[in-house]
């Protein structure tokens, strides 16, 4: 729906629409890219749909043309003017190649069975985010769980999460200690 609708809005800056358009199309391939993997063949709805529409009871569609759709959308949001990291947690260019070269890496091995082309096209990708500078590692380990680092040194995309809005305890009966750990 915002992939059909923000071009339309008026008196919108242009700049704006584009990283706008970028972030939704991301969004859309990380779905896609774990519901891809979990389930197969999937759904594959790229419109927006109402309780008229036949796409309603969409067929599934097979994991390569997800997948096409997947790279698609992030070789999109490549070009969508994206900052390289957003401290805010949206997402950013180095999420976008960052995914990207997931995708090619899974796309390389089964079911899809890519082979060398997909395992060089995803090397490639993790090289432009690495020879990029923005991303680097914590030296210490307890950084990377502290609410005081997100978004910055590894974290590349984080889901972003206010403790106390909509509380679960699954945090606490997962993960190794109960400390916000977002």
């Amino acid at each position: 729906l915002a992939i059909a609708k923000i071009p339309g809005i008026p008196g919108m800056p242009e700049a704006t629409v584009k990283k706008y358009l970028g972030e939704a199309r991301f969004l859309r391939a990380f779905y896609y890219f774990y519901l891809v993997r979990i389930f197969g063949d999937v759904p594959l709805i790229t419109a927006p749909v109402n309780a008229q529409s036949p796409e309603l009871y969409a067929p599934r569609t097979p994991v390569a043309a997800v997948y096409d759709q997947i790279v698609a959308d992030l070789t999109e949001a490549e070009s969508s003017d994206l900052p390289w990291r957003d401290a805010t947690g949206r997402a950013s260019l180095g999420a976008v190649k960052s995914l990207l070269a997931e995708v090619y890496l899974t796309m390389a091995g089964f079911p899809l069975n890519k082979g060398a082309s997909h395992y060089t096209l995803a090397a490639n990708k993790a090289k432009e985010v690495i020879d990029n500078g923005t991303f680097s590692l914590f030296t210490d380990y307890d950084a990377l769980h502290s609410t005081g680092t997100e978004n910055q040194g590894e974290h590349i995309f984080m889901v972003q999460y206010a403790a106390g809005i909509a509380d679960n305890n699954i945090q606490q009966r997962l993960l190794p200690n109960a400390t916000d750990i977002s």
